[in-house]
């Protein structure tokens, strides 16, 4: 099932969505402004160990990450957060935040709100040809288009990944 096109009620099954690739992940939007009359987008995430966004700020979305599988830490500010399945992090727009994938996989859900941040992962990303993650060496955005994309929807890059742990 694609995303409906207008705001109404409407269910997504396991898998269901639109399938993007982004950064060596695999992402399936959930939930975009379309859906939502503007309130919230949400996106589905698996990625590969070592998967890291740069500690970046969002100021036009809170976000919100929920770990389904596997272990990540997540930078909030000067807080680093062990998330492990089950576990909730929030972030609201304006602080500096960042992820890393220290398990094999890991595999998220992300909500933000207001909506309007799939545009970014569409711009950044691009349709996934299989669902899955990407075949290694799939080209992606450099770090400079990718800032200047994050640019274009309020988000700032202010300092590099998290490393890996240990």
């Amino acid at each position: 099932m694609s995303l409906p096109r207008e705001a109404s009620g409407y269910g997504l099954a396991p898998g269901e969505g639109e399938p993007l690739w982004f950064n060596g992940g695999f992402a399936v939007l959930k939930a975009t402004s379309d859906q939502t009359d503007g309130r919230f987008a949400a996106m589905e995430l698996l990625a590969p160990k070592g998967f890291a966004s740069p500690i970046h700020i969002h100021r036009a979305e809170d976000e919100f990450f929920v770990v389904l599988d596997g272990e990540v830490r997540v930078r909030h500010g000067d807080e680093v957060i062990e998330a492990v399945a089950g576990s909730l992090v929030y972030g609201p727009r304006g602080v500096p935040h960042g992820f890393h994938v220290d398990s094999a996989e890991a595999r998220l859900l992300l909500f933000f709100g207001p909506g309007g941040v799939e545009r970014f992962f569409r711009d950044a990303g691009k349709p996934a040809r299989s669902r899955g993650l990407p075949p290694a060496g799939e080209p992606f955005p450099d770090r400079q288009a990718l800032t200047e994309i994050m640019n274009r929807y309020n988000q700032e890059i202010v300092g590099p990944p998290l490393p890996p742990k240990g």
